[in-house]
């Protein structure tokens, strides 16, 4: 994995032409080694753990990931018995939910906890199946090991319990979802206000038949766009081609009656989705709304990606071709944080209106 993660883009920009970045890589191997040795649920963990050390790189573009005929189908058990009383002792302890799974986050000791499943509507996730693996690392933050519904394994590097919910992801205590939006359609517009337009991207896939469905989407709504403020929400979007955003994007720049533009964004706004959310910062009138994005935008793969299987598991490796922009590293994991956090009480759309509402009569 070390020769592999060598050939990207970002390694070769970050660390190569760094002899004391060289070292500490090195080191960085020789822990995430330790750490794998003297895991006794290594088994489990093993794709996270080359996920932990391909993250020493800062590019989330660099992806380590099982193929998709080859998803685990055993998983950690929890055999112990769950202390309840962490629930008021410690801050992270208590119950999540995820759509119709719940979890329970209980304490393993002052460096880890685990989320352990109560109930779900897939059978591979029974009750004490170990879905989630909180750390505490040296420096005192938290990192998580997370399975997904289908059984990929996804290392976070950076988590937060925030506000009920272990963000980013969708775990909650209130069992509530405002920060997602769903779509029937790649494109929706919608104008339920009398001086706010509405649009949400859903995708921004390379595919001849998204391309053809944004060329008719824009055709279509563009002559109706004429309110005063523009919501774009690019929620769940996780990117794609932001060529497919540039009818949009050149009749913002030539619309003078546009006073102002809302962007939402969430934890899994990514790439391209958020490339045009840098693009549109650079617009007076534009506010960034929600949550931080996913911090996937600095690099990207060209034209085409660098991928190579692996003896582990039967793993794939992707790695990035193209650094996009040095004035983007900054985002790179830590994503695009917005002007206005939104809070998962009630639907965002109508806290942006609020908020049009609340400028508007302060004027």
């Amino acid at each position: 994995m070390e020769q592999l993660v060598k050939k990207s883009k970002s390694y070769k920009l970050q660390i190569k032409r760094n002899k004391e970045k060289e070292k500490e890589f090195i080191k960085w191997k020789d822990h995430i080694n330790e750490q794998i040795t003297n895991d006794p649920q290594r088994q489990y963990f093993c794709v996270g753990y080359l996920q932990k050390f391909i993250s020493f790189v800062k590019d989330k573009h660099n992806q380590i990931g099982y193929q998709n005929t080859n998803l685990p189908t055993s998983f950690p058990i929890f055999n112990k018995k769950i202390n309840t009383r962490n629930f008021l002792s410690d801050q992270f302890s208590g119950i999540y939910h995820a759509g119709k799974e719940k979890l329970v986050i209980n304490k393993e000791n002052d460096s880890i906890w685990y989320g352990i499943m109560l109930s779900s509507n897939d059978h591979k996730w029974s009750n004490g199946t170990i879905r989630l693996k909180i750390m505490k690392n040296q420096k005192g933050d938290l990192e998580m090991f997370e399975y997904f519904n289908n059984g990929f394994l996804l290392y976070h590097k950076f988590i937060e319990f925030k506000n009920g919910r272990i963000y980013p992801t969708f775990w909650n205590k209130q069992d509530r979802y405002f920060f997602n939006k769903s779509y029937k359609e790649n494109f929706e517009y919608k104008s339920t206000y009398n001086n706010i337009d509405y649009i949400a991207i859903g995708s921004l896939k390379r595919t001849n038949k998204n391309i053809i469905e944004a060329n008719q989407f824009y055709e279509e709504i563009i002559p109706k766009l004429n309110k005063e403020y523009l919501i774009i929400d690019l929620r769940n979007n996780i990117g794609g081609a932001i060529a497919q955003t540039e009818p949009l994007l050149k009749y913002i720049k030539r619309s003078d009656g546009l006073k102002h533009i809302y962007i939402i964004i969430n934890f899994k706004t990514a790439s391209a989705a958020e490339l045009v959310t840098y693009k549109l910062m650079g617009d007076k009138r534009t506010t960034v709304v929600g949550e931080n994005s996913s911090g996937i935008i600095a690099y990207s793969y060209g034209n085409k990606s660098m991928v190579d299987a692996t003896n582990c598991y039967d793993l794939k490796a992707t790695f990035s071709t193209k650094h996009t922009s040095s004035k983007l590293d900054q985002y790179e994991y830590v994503g695009i944080t917005p002007a206005f956090y939104l809070n998962n009480r009630t639907d965002w759309v109508s806290q942006i209106v609020s908020l049009i509402n609340s400028n508007a009569s302060s004027k």
